[in-house]
């Protein structure tokens, strides 16, 4: 009889809840944060994430209006970033966008 303890088991997709991460929730979060994680080179990237706070200035942030732009169909001025600065944020004000407003 073995009387050791079972070892824990620890799923990997529930990790970031432990560090506040959020993960997208909508198709547009989803879309932006793959474009954010690919111009700042980072494997994960919540939707509450600060862009500064993750190394983003503003020759990335041109690169990721310019992906946003390819991949919405919308021109969003870059200066939106500053009051939109989480990918929760971008991505309300790119369906706003989107739905002409």
């Amino acid at each position: 009889m073995n009387s050791s303890p079972e070892p824990l088991l620890v799923r990997r997709d529930q990790l970031p809840l432990l560090n506040g991460f959020v993960a997208p929730r909508t198709a547009t979060e989803t879309v932006v944060e793959t474009i954010w994680r690919a111009a700042l080179h980072m494997d994960c990237v919540g939707v509450t994430d600060h862009y500064l706070d993750l190394g983003g200035d503003s020759f990335l942030a041109a690169i990721i209006f310019s992906m946003i732009a390819e991949a919405f169909g919308v021109e969003i001025p870059m200066a939106i970033l500053a009051e939109s600065p989480t990918i929760a944020d971008l991505a309300a004000k790119i369906d706003q966008f989107r739905r002409g407003g």
